[in-house]
C-alpha cells in the first residue's frame, strides 16, 4: 500500500489538473474564436437570373449579430438585408449576392436604455468600427456550394475575404428559406478597436474578435 503522504500529493495533483481543465473552460468560453475559414478573396461567376432565381425579402429577411467583451457582457442587434438574389440548382444553392445596409445596425439589448442603445449604436458606425459614412454597404457573393456549406466573398469596409460557412435551405411553393450562423474575425476586416490581439495591454477591457452572424433570407421568384 502507498504512504499517506503519496496519496495525498496524488488528491493535490488531481485537484490542480480539474482547477486546470475548469479554468481553461472558462476563458475558451469567454473569448470566443471566429468559427469561419477565411482566406483570400476568390473570383465569383457572374450571376444570371434564370427561371431558379429567388429574390430576396427584405421586409422578412434578417440578420441579427453578436460581439461580447472578456467581462462576459454581451451585446446584440439587427441589421437590414438591403436587396439579394438566391441562385438554386437541384436543391442546393448555386450563387447569389446580397447587400447589408450597414447605417440600419441597431441594438436590441433587453437590459439597455434607449440612450444607451442609441450611444452603442453610434460607436458601430462610427471609425472605431464599421465606418458607415465611408462604407455604407456589406456584400457577401456567393461562388461554389456544397448540400450544406457555401463560399464566399464577404465585402466589409471595402476589404473582401473569402469565407466557407454552413447553410440550410427550404423550398417549397416557389419560396425559399436560406439560414446560415457562423462568426468571423473582424480584425481581418480592419477592424481592431480594443482587439486583444492588436492591443495586448487592455487587461480585461478587451472586445472579443468575434462577431457572430445568424442569418436569414427569405426568398421568392
Amino acid at each position: 500500500m502507498g504512504s499517506p503522504a503519496l496519496s495525498t500529493q496524488i488528491v493535490i495533483m488531481r485537484n490542480l489538473l480539474y482547477l486546470f481543465i475548469l479554468i481553461a473552460s472558462i476563458v475558451a468560453c469567454s473569448n470566443p474564436t471566429s468559427t469561419t475559414n477565411t482566406s483570400e478573396a476568390e473570383q465569383a461567376h457572374k450571376i444570371t437570373l434564370e427561371g431558379n432565381s429567388y429574390f430576396i425579402n427584405t421586409d422578412s429577411s434578417s440578420v441579427y449579430w453578436k460581439g461580447s467583451k472578456s467581462t462576459g457582457d454581451i451585446h446584440v442587434g439587427l441589421i437590414n438585408v438591403k436587396e439579394g438574389v438566391i441562385n438554386i440548382n437541384n436543391g442546393a444553392i448555386a450563387g447569389g449576392k446580397f447587400v447589408i445596409d450597414m447605417n440600419s445596425i441597431i441594438v436590441t439589448d433587453e437590459d439597455m436604455s434607449e440612450k444607451g442603445k442609441g450611444k452603442l449604436k453610434k460607436h458601430l458606425t462610427n471609425d472605431d468600427f464599421f465606418e458607415t459614412n465611408n462604407y455604407p454597404e456589406a456584400t457577401l457573393e456567393i461562388f461554389s456550394s456544397t448540400s450544406d456549406s457555401l463560399k464566399a466573398n464577404l465585402k466589409i469596409k471595402n476589404i473582401t475575404k473569402s469565407i466557407t460557412i454552413p447553410y440550410s435551405l427550404y423550398q417549397a411553393n416557389g419560396r425559399i428559406t436560406a439560414n446560415s450562423s457562423f462568426s468571423i474575425d473582424r480584425t481581418l476586416w480592419g477592424i481592431t478597436y480594443k482587439s486583444s490581439g492588436i492591443l495586448k495591454n487592455l487587461a480585461d477591457r478587451f472586445i472579443n474578435d468575434a462577431i457572430q452572424f445568424d442569418i436569414e433570407l427569405i426568398g421568392s421568384k
